[in-house]
């Protein structure tokens, strides 16, 4: 009898100790102790998923720089400098990406038109960020504009001359056109601009991303390409890659390239980047020069670009300058006279 009472009181404390165990583990627990806290699952990033990361155009693409927003407050006066012969002329600086950018404004002399006056947005081209300068670069250039009644300004491409951030690649980086296109809103904001009236001139790299700027913006009515590097990434790296000496030795070995691989290994990428394949959404009339003696950019990008707009329908004047060289100094007078007209004629 003894046995059997301790057995059933064994059976009892074991009975109460299971029962604690399970009241513990019981989601519906009411003893007031809170059960172990289970870890939740990580949030999903594009950087878990390789295929959304894949899907996610590359910031040179067109699709990219035409979803971005490029706001400006406008420009701000650094320093007033002699005027020119008909205008006068200022250091102004606006901001890009954060980056204070600076660059030459010039401004008619000559009463105000009630709209404002024309504009044109000069870009530079490859100039080592070392030797360049605000003042120093393309004056004679800047000055022949200016004098033609225009508003001219010619921005500073970061890293070049005291803007900030780091001069890169206009060939693999799209911060050159992100430049452009702020200063392009920082344009349309000065008081004396007519912001429906505005021009693009671009020699050499400037006509690269000029051509990009064509593609990306219907702000900018008109253009004019002085030797540009206008051809396709498959003219630039493969057709005529052995004819551009500062691409041959530079380009197809750039990280840029290795990654991604040439024009005719990976087609998907490159037409994601390259305005060839969006020159029918050009809506501005573009007009060409070109030398052909020109040792540092072939004629045949030029060429190429011609034929390509013709194709698709689009406005383009095309003049080539037997034997002239990059900067078309022998013939800079007709160039300059075509150039200006042009402007005048689309403005």
């Amino acid at each position: 009898m003894k046995i059997f009472t301790r057995i059933s009181i064994l059976g009892i404390i074991a009975l109460g100790i299971l029962w604690a165990i399970a009241s513990r583990m019981s989601p519906d627990n009411s003893s007031g102790v809170s059960a172990p806290a289970l870890p939740e699952a990580p949030t999903p990033t594009a950087h878990d998923n390789p295929s959304e990361e894949k899907a996610r155009p590359h910031p040179l693409a067109i699709a990219s720089l035409r979803a971005g927003d490029y706001p400006s407050d406008g420009f701000i006066l650094e320093k007033t400098l002699p005027n020119g012969r008909n205008y006068k002329q200022s250091i102004v600086s606006y901001k890009s990406e954060g980056f204070k950018i600076y660059g030459l404004l010039t401004v008619p002399l000559s009463p105000k038109p009630p709209q404002g006056f024309p504009n044109i947005l000069f870009v530079h081209g490859y100039i080592p960020p070392e030797k360049y300068s605000t003042t120093g670069s393309y004056p004679t250039y800047q000055d022949t504009l200016a004098q033609s009644g225009m508003i001219t300004f010619k921005p500073d491409l970061r890293g070049h001359g005291d803007s900030e951030g780091e001069a890169v690649s206009a060939h693999t980086s799209e911060k050159y056109v992100v430049d452009v296109l702020y200063a392009l809103s920082a344009l349309k904001k000065y008081p004396d601009a007519d912001p429906g009236r505005i021009g693009y001139w671009g020699h050499s790299n400037g006509g690269e991303i000029g051509l990009r700027t064509a593609v990306i913006s219907k702000d900018i009515k008109a253009y004019v390409l002085w030797a540009g590097v206008v051809g396709s990434y498959e003219d630039m790296l493969e057709t005529y890659n052995e004819k551009i000496p500062f691409l041959k030795d530079s380009l197809r070995t750039e990280p840029f390239v290795q990654e991604h691989g040439l024009p005719s290994e990976n087609p998907d990428f490159w037409k994601q980047i390259d305005p060839y394949f969006f020159l029918q959404d050009i809506v501005a009339p573009i007009q060409l020069h070109h030398g052909t003696g020109d040792t540092s950019v072939p004629v045949e990008l030029s060429r190429r670009l011609k034929e390509e707009l013709e194709k698709t329908g689009k406005k383009v004047e095309y003049f080539e300058y037997q034997g002239d060289d990059h900067n078309i100094g022998q013939s800079s007078g007709a160039a300059w006279e075509r150039s200006i007209r042009f402007f005048r004629d689309t403005l």
